[in-house]
């Protein structure tokens, strides 16, 4: 005997996936959750510019670091920044 296989669909409940016939109504609900879930991670991926004036020693030093990682320094200052922050945030916040 096989397990059939279900799916939890918020407000609606569980149910069998090859048995489902939403109705109207929970299409729409459906509907709503998706596009709300795709606005949310859009919102998440937005990004903004950030200029600071750093030393050219130090950009040297960045891009010789992130040469041997094999990462761009761009993308090795923006990790490094990240990590930074969330040790910070764990310590104070």
């Amino acid at each position: 005997m096989t397990k059939k296989e279900t799916i939890n669909i918020p407000e609606i409940g569980i149910a069998e996936i090859f048995d489902y016939i939403p109705t109207a109504e929970e299409e729409q609900k459906i509907f709503n959750f998706e596009k709300q879930a795709e606005e949310d991670i859009n919102k998440k991926k937005q990004t903004a510019n950030v200029n600071f004036r750093w030393s050219e020693f130090e950009i040297a030093r960045a891009k010789k670091i992130a040469e041997k990682i094999g990462l761009p320094y761009q993308t090795y200052l923006k990790m490094t920044l990240k990590q930074a922050m969330d040790a910070d945030e764990k310590k104070f916040m």
